[in-house]
């Protein structure tokens, strides 16, 4: 659901820069006011954890395009609940989405204001307040962090449709359609995943949601979670690049599919006129801007998989240094 740069007229593209900025003050603003220190390490090990899943593209088992679909988890709603409010992911989100247009091309500079609206603002607000609502009818936080990851997918990405749609860069019902089916899958995905990822971190801090634990254990509890958080965002970095899909995602698939795309990398628009996807949107919105990352696609130039590996891990590691140092220099002091 990474917008890349060009999908909007650069009219469109100030909208949502501002929007976007306005939720980046307030998530800034609740950080200072409600995130105490010892929340710190919670958010340098998701933003972590949420970078790295995010480049496991796993394989669906749908597809109206040949060469298939994929779909990655986002971790929007796993940030807010886990923390407590959607401006947690707003903050969160922010860090990862800049961290990945700016270094790994991965959604586009121009439309980093809309991919934040959509997996920040939306995924945060509608996952954590779909997890509040449906916790306290069932009482059973884990099938309610199921139902807030798969409703903080698929919204957004009926949203972006929308979005695009406005920008004439893609058929509104067509759109719909298929984001709505592809994000549809990917949110089960999405939502086992928060399920998950919450028992384990209610495991090693259980204080978050009981109150506090003994002092003795606090400590213990903090290093067990930034050791495994660690650890298991360092094995999806050894993992994902050899393992993860490499099919286009929903986003891309929607689009091939749209301007009937024969493979992967070409869109056909005018027959017999051929040209690359990039070229199509420059054609429809005249916004020509693309952002040269330095380690594209994940990955170091040369090296092949290791070299994706190391581009990923690099990213995790600066994703959890940026993560705890910028939340303990803003974070309430106790």
């Amino acid at each position: 659901m990474h917008i890349p740069d060009g999908f909007f007229p650069i009219s469109q593209v100030a909208v949502y820069w501002i929007i976007a900025l306005i939720f980046i003050a307030l998530s800034l603003r609740w950080a200072k006011r409600e995130m105490s220190e010892e929340k710190v390490p919670l958010v340098a090990v998701l933003a972590a954890g949420i970078f790295a899943i995010q480049t496991l593209n796993m394989a669906l088992p749908i597809s109206i395009i040949p060469g298939g679909v994929s779909g990655h988890v986002v971790g929007a709603a796993l940030a807010a609940i886990v923390l407590g409010s959607p401006f947690a992911a707003v903050f969160i989100l922010t860090l990862v989405l800049v961290l990945q247009g700016i270094f790994f091309g991965d959604g586009g500079i121009t439309a980093m204001g809309a991919n934040i609206i959509n997996m920040g603002v939306l995924g945060g607000f509608f996952g954590f307040y779909t997890y509040k609502s449906v916790n306290n009818v069932f009482r059973n936080r884990f099938c309610a962090a199921f139902i807030a990851g798969w409703v903080s997918l698929f919204i957004p990405a009926v949203v972006c449709a929308v979005e695009l749609a406005v920008a004439g860069t893609l058929p509104l019902t067509f759109g719909l359609i298929t984001m709505g089916v592809y994000h549809a899958v990917i949110g089960i995905i999405e939502g086992g995943v928060t399920a998950f990822a919450l028992s384990l971190i209610i495991h090693a801090r259980p204080d978050i949601f009981s109150g506090e634990i003994p002092a003795g254990a606090a400590r213990k509890a903090k290093d067990i979670l930034i050791v495994a958080g660690i650890t298991i965002a360092l094995a999806i970095s050894i993992f994902a690049p050899y393992y993860a899909s490499t099919y286009p995602d929903g986003l891309d698939s929607t689009f091939l599919s749209a301007y009937g795309a024969k493979d992967v990398n070409t869109v056909h628009i005018d027959e017999p006129k051929v040209v690359t996807a990039e070229a199509a949107v420059v054609e429809k919105t005249g916004n020509s801007f693309s952002w040269q990352a330095p380690l594209p696609d994940y990955s170091l130039p040369g090296l092949d998989k290791p070299g994706e590996v190391l581009a990923i891990v690099f990213g995790v590691i600066v994703l959890f240094i940026l993560g705890f140092g910028i939340s303990r220099f803003i974070a309430r002091k106790d």
